[in-house]
């Protein structure tokens, strides 16, 4: 039934895009292209189960790391996208962190993935190799990220799963995002801007 939906609308978002391409009205190419190409990574990533490979992916790397450092943590068996920490804080007990869509990735990299395969700046080559490394750097962002979740629920007990998840988890894969974006996607478009303008002042 989705698929009966979705088609279609792929099918007048490819026809559209491709009309802004070949008329070379840039800004509706981009904003057209890049978002709805996040949200069909989205739909295709969810509906091949990628969604749960990265969750699941996710959830064993941080729970490896977390046993390295001593964090005592156990996976659900029956729900491997959810991790069981051990809070020795004020109170004892068991803590359950499930890594979800919002957790796994998926919707960073996407978005990541529809502005660099559709700038059209760019060769192909040029822009896949630039979305690799966004991929790859996002992933262990999202891994850093749970990480900390996990060392501030160990440290300061199960009160402070606000603070760990909302403020320092969402912080700090804000501020690595961020960072990432700029490095892979504004720097490179500035330079060539700059490099534009000073052939064009040159000549």
């Amino acid at each position: 039934m989705a698929l009966g939906i979705v088609i279609p609308l792929i099918i007048v978002w490819a026809v559209a895009v491709y009309f802004f391409y070949k008329n070379r009205i840039w800004l509706f190419y981009y904003l057209l292209g890049s978002v709805g190409l996040a949200f069909i990574i989205i739909f295709v990533g969810r509906m091949v189960s990628l969604e749960m490979f990265l969750e699941v992916t996710v959830a064993n790397t941080v729970h490896q790391a977390c046993n390295l450092v001593g964090i005592p943590t156990r996976l659900f068996q029956a729900s491997p996208g959810s991790l069981l920490i051990m809070v020795i804080g004020q109170d004892v007990g068991w803590t359950v962190v499930q890594v979800t869509i919002e957790c796994s990735g998926l919707l960073e990299i996407a978005a990541m993935m529809g502005m660099m395969l559709m700038y059209p700046g760019w060769s192909l080559g040029k822009r896949a190799v630039l979305t690799a490394i966004g991929t790859v750097t996002i992933y262990i962002a999202n891994i850093l990220r749970l990480f900390m979740i996990v060392e501030v629920l160990h440290t300061m007990g199960k009160g402070s799963l606000f603070i760990s998840h909302t403020i320092v988890g969402r912080a700090l894969f804000f501020i690595i995002v961020v960072f990432i974006y700029w490095y892979i996607i504004t720097r490179p478009m500035l330079n060539d801007v700059r490099k534009k303008l000073k052939k064009e002042l040159d000549s």
